[in-house]
C-alpha cells in the first residue's frame, strides 16, 4: 500500500471560511477526545473505508522504500482497535493514559470534490507504568465529505488519510502501541 498514492491533488485555498475551520477543528478535537477516553470503536467510525493511517519514521520517509513506524489501511486499523479493546494487547497492560493537545489547525487546500487537506500540530502526553512520555508531531488529515445520511460523531466529514510526523520519529521511541 502506498501512502503517497493517496496524496490529494488539491488547489491552494487562500483564506478558509471561519465556520468551516471551526467545523474541521471540532472534528480534530473530537478525535483526540475519543482517543483519550479509549473509545476506539467510535474513533474508527471517523475514518473512511479507504482510510490510511501513517506514521513515518523520519521527516523524508517514503513508504515505498523506507521503514515506517506504522502504515495501516482501514482493515489493519480495525484489527488494532480489536486488539486494544480485547484485553489481549499485552503491550498495553496496563493501558496507557493519554492527553492529546491539538493546535495550529489550518486548512491547507481544498479539492473540487470537497476534500480538505488539513494541517495541525499535536502534543501527546502518555502516562504508563509510573512514567510519562511526551510526543510532538505535525499532523495532516485528508478529510472527505461524509456519505449522505452518515451523521454520527464525525458529522459531515470522514478522515481518508492521517499522517503523523513525529518530531522525534528517528529516535528510539519505546512502546508506541497506543493510538496517536
Amino acid at each position: 500500500m502506498s501512502a503517497e498514492s493517496t496524496a490529494p491533488r488539491l488547489a491552494a485555498r487562500p483564506a478558509p471560511d471561519p465556520v468551516l475551520l471551526a467545523e474541521v477543528s471540532a472534528l480534530l478535537f473530537h478525535e483526540a477526545e475519543l482517543l483519550d477516553d479509549r473509545r476506539f470503536e467510535q474513533w474508527l467510525e471517523l475514518y473512511a473505508d479507504d482510510a490510511v493511517y501513517w506514521i513515518p519514521q523520519g521527516p523524508d520517509a517514503d513508504p515505498r522504500r523506507d521503514v515506517q513506524l506504522l502504515l495501516d489501511d482501514r482493515r489493519r486499523m480495525h484489527e488494532r482497535v480489536l486488539r486494544l479493546s480485547s484485553g489481549f494487547a499485552y503491550s498495553q497492560d496496563p493501558a496507557s493514559r493519554t492527553i492529546h493537545l491539538i493546535g495550529n489547525v489550518g486548512i491547507v487546500a481544498a479539492g473540487e470534490d470537497g476534500e480538505l487537506d488539513v494541517a495541525s500540530v499535536q502534543t501527546i502526553a502518555e502516562v504508563r507504568r509510573g512514567r510519562q512520555a511526551l510526543y510532538a508531531a505535525r499532523v495532516r488529515h485528508l478529510l472527505v465529505p461524509a456519505a449522505e445520511g452518515a451523521g454520527g460523531a464525525g458529522g459531515g466529514w470522514r478522515i481518508r488519510r492521517k499522517e503523523i510526523r513525529l518530531a522525534n520519529g528517528e529516535l528510539p521511541l519505546g512502546n508506541l502501541t497506543f493510538l496517536l
